[in-house]
């Protein structure tokens, strides 16, 4: 029998950006956490997923490819498509 995918144990309610995008944040009974983002795509552009030592905490930074990416056009010819 495969694996079950695990259920989250908590979903915070979305959380709504100023140009419409949500985000949702569920936590899981393993202690991984899931970040659900509307708005595609996006590109990782910073990453320390071991933490600062000193604040022991962990920083993951999506943007809409402003780094010369095909994201960032795209992004940019979907919100003119949304303004015209």
């Amino acid at each position: 029998m495969a694996d079950q995918p695990l259920r989250a144990h908590f979903a915070a309610d979305p959380i709504e950006l100023p140009d419409g995008r949500k985000i949702r944040v569920s936590a899981y009974p393993d202690g991984s956490i899931r970040f659900r983002v509307d708005g595609l795509p996006y590109v990782l552009t910073e990453a320390y997923l071991s933490g600062d030592p000193e604040k022991n905490k962990a920083i993951v930074k999506l943007s809409p490819g402003k780094q010369r990416s095909n994201a960032a056009y795209n992004y940019v010819e979907e919100l003119k498509k949304k303004d015209g």
